[in-house]
C-alpha cells in the first residue's frame, strides 16, 4: 500500500513529527524502512506490539512493504496474554519495545531505537493465505485469540475511500488521539501516510497541556475521537482553545450524544470548521459510512450515507430486503473493505474469504426519505422482560433524551439495572422510566457507580465487574 516510488516528489515532506519535535521526512522514513525490508526475506507472520511512536509506525510500514502478515497488538497487553497469543499463532517475528521479559523460543535479531525485533529460533512452516495482510483484535488488550482477518484489498479500499470523502491532501496534518492497535486509530495513520500528509505523534491525554501545544506549534488540521473523547473535550470547553489551524474533527466508535453533537456544531463548526460523524467496525477495516458536513445540522443522530464504494440495505428477520423508509431491520453492508473472516487458531490463517464483501452488522436501523441511515439498537442487546422483547440500546437512547448518560444491562431474569454516575439523576429516572419504556417501574433497578468502565478504545466495557 505504501510503495516507495509513489513518494519521490515528497522526499523532504515531513511524514512523522514526534512529541520531542524530531522530524522524519518521507525519504528518511523509507530509508529506515528499507533496513527492515532487507532483514525480512520472505512473507512471514509478525507480531507488532505497538503504540503511538516512531518505531511502531516505521515497523508497520516496513512489514506492509515486505508483504508480511501483521498482527497489531496493544502495547498495554498483559505479558501473560501476549505469551498466550504467541503460543497460539507462533509468529516468525515479534517487534516490541525493549523489556525484561524473555521470549524463550526467540532470539534478538534486530534493534531499532527503543524497539527490538525478535526472530523465532526454529523455522516453522506456517501456511498464510495469499491475500491476508492484517490481524486485529476487537477485544482491546485482553489477549483474546479471536482476531479479525483483513486483506490487502480491504486496507487499500478503505484507505482510499476515507481519503476521498475527507478530501485529505498532502497539506493535512493529524495528531494521534487513539491507540494504533484500534482500527480507528490505525485508519488515521493509513490515510495520512497514503495522502502524503503529516502525523504528529502524541501519547498524552487531550486533557494534557502538551497535547494542545503540539496542535498549535505544528498547525494540526484534524484529529479524531470516540464519544468519550468529546465528552472530555466538552468538559474542558475545548471550543475556547487555539484551534485556528483545525479544519475538521472526526467522530466514530459509537453514537455521540445528540445534545453534545448539537453543541459541537454550534460552538466549534464556525469559520468553515467541520465535524464529520462516521460509522464503522473492525470487520469493515474501519469505516462504512459518514455524514457529509453539509448535512451535519440537518441529520444529527444519523450514521449518514455509505462511504465511496460501499452500499447499505436493511433486512427483516426473514432476510427480505426492506425498501420502505422508516421501517426497522438489520443493517447490511457490502464493499471491498469487508473482512475475510475471524481467526481463533493458527490454521485459520490459511483460509480464504468467508464473507465475499457482505457484512451483517448486527445493528438495528432504518433509513429516512433522503436515504440517510439511523441506528436504534443492537440485535444481541435485545432482551425479553416478562415476555416482551426490548432493546437495551433503545432504552439508553431514550434516557439520553433526559440528558442522562446511562448503561443498561439485564442483570437477572426480568430485571434491568440502569447504571448512572450522578445521585441527582436517580429521582428523574424513577419519575420517567415507565413512560420512556412502557415497562413497569419494578422491572428497573438503578445503581450509582463512580464512573463508567472504559476499554482501551475508550468504549464502554460492558463485561466489567462494575456492571454486575
Amino acid at each position: 500500500m505504501f510503495e516507495k516510488k509513489n513518494y519521490t516528489k515528497f522526499k523532504k515532506k515531513a511524514a512523522i513529527i514526534t512529541s520531542e519535535n524530531e522530524v522524519i521526512d518521507y525519504e528518511t522514513l523509507f530509508k529506515l524502512s528499507d533496513k527492515f525490508v532487507n532483514q525480512i526475506k520472505k512473507r512471514e507472520l509478525v507480531f507488532l506490539v505497538c503504540g503511538n511512536n516512531v518505531e511502531s509506525i516505521i515497523g508497520y510500514v516496513s512489514f506492509l512493504r515486505s508483504n508480511s502478515v501483521i498482527s497489531l497488538i496493544d502495547e498495554k497487553i498483559n505479558f501473560k496474554h501476549l505469551i498466550s497469543q504467541i503460543n497460539i499463532y507462533k509468529p516468525k517475528f515479534i517487534f516490541i519495545k525493549k523489556n525484561k521479559n524473555p521470549f524463550l523460543e526467540y532470539k534478538l535479531f534486530f534493534k531499532f531505537k527503543s524497539f527490538y525485533l525478535y526472530k523465532r529460533k526454529i523455522n516453522l512452516n506456517i501456511n498464510l493465505n495469499k491475500n491476508l495482510q492484517l490481524l486485529i483484535s476487537t477485544s482491546g488488550s485482553t489477549g483474546s485469540s479471536k482476531l479479525v482477518k483483513l486483506s490487502k484489498q480491504n486496507l487499500i479500499s478503505n484507505t482510499k475511500s476515507i481519503v476521498k470523502y475527507l478530501k485529505l491532501k498532502n497539506k493535512d496534518t493529524c495528531i494521534t488521539t487513539l491507540p494504533m492497535s484500534y482500527v480507528y486509530g490505525l485508519s488515521l495513520i493509513n490515510t495520512h501516510i497514503f495522502s502524503r500528509g503529516t502525523i504528529i505523534l502524541n501519547e498524552k491525554s487531550v486533557l494534557d497541556k502538551h497535547f494542545w501545544n503540539l496542535i498549535e506549534v505544528h498547525n494540526v488540521t484534524n484529529f479524531g475521537g470516540v464519544p468519550y473523547t468529546y465528552q472530555i473535550l466538552d468538559k474542558i470547553n475545548f471550543y475556547n482553545k487555539n484551534l485556528k489551524s483545525i479544519k475538521f474533527i472526526t467522530q466514530a466508535g459509537g453514537k455521540l450524544d445528540i445534545s453534545l453533537n448539537k453543541k459541537i456544531i454550534e460552538k466549534f463548526c464556525r469559520d468553515s470548521k467541520k465535524l464529520i460523524v462516521m460509522y464503522g467496525a473492525t470487520e469493515a477495516t474501519a469505516r462504512m459510512s459518514y455524514v457529509p458536513d453539509r448535512f451535519s445540522k440537518k441529520k444529527i443522530g444519523s450514521i449518514g450515507i455509505p462511504i465511496p464504494g460501499g452500499k447499505f440495505w436493511i433486512e427483516d428477520k426473514k432476510g427480505k430486503i426492506i425498501k420502505k423508509n422508516y421501517v426497522k431491520g438489520e443493517l447490511i453492508y457490502s464493499g471491498k473493505n469487508v473482512f475475510m473472516g475471524y481467526s481463533k487458531k493458527l490454521a485459520d490463517l490459511s483460509t480464504g474469504d468467508e464473507n465475499h464483501g457482505i457484512l451483517r452488522t448486527g445493528d438495528l436501523a432504518y433509513k429516512d426519505k433522503d436515504n440517510f441511515f439511523y441506528i436504534y439498537g443492537r440485535i444481541h442487546r435485545d432482551v425479553k422482560v416478562f415476555g416482551n422483547r426490548v432493546n437495551l440500546v433503545d432504552i439508553e437512547n431514550n434516557i439520553l433524551k433526559l440528558g442522562i448518560k446511562a448503561i443498561c444491562k439485564l442483570t437477572k431474569e426480568n430485571n434491568i439495572t440502569i447504571f448512572i454516575t450522578k445521585h441527582d439523576e436517580e429521582k428523574i429516572l424513577k419519575n420517567n422510566i415507565s413512560s420512556l419504556t412502557n415497562l413497569h417501574p419494578s422491572v428497573f433497578k438503578i445503581k450509582i457507580i463512580e464512573k463508567f468502565p472504559m476499554n482501551k478504545n475508550l468504549k464502554i466495557s460492558y463485561n466489567h465487574e462494575l456492571l454486575k
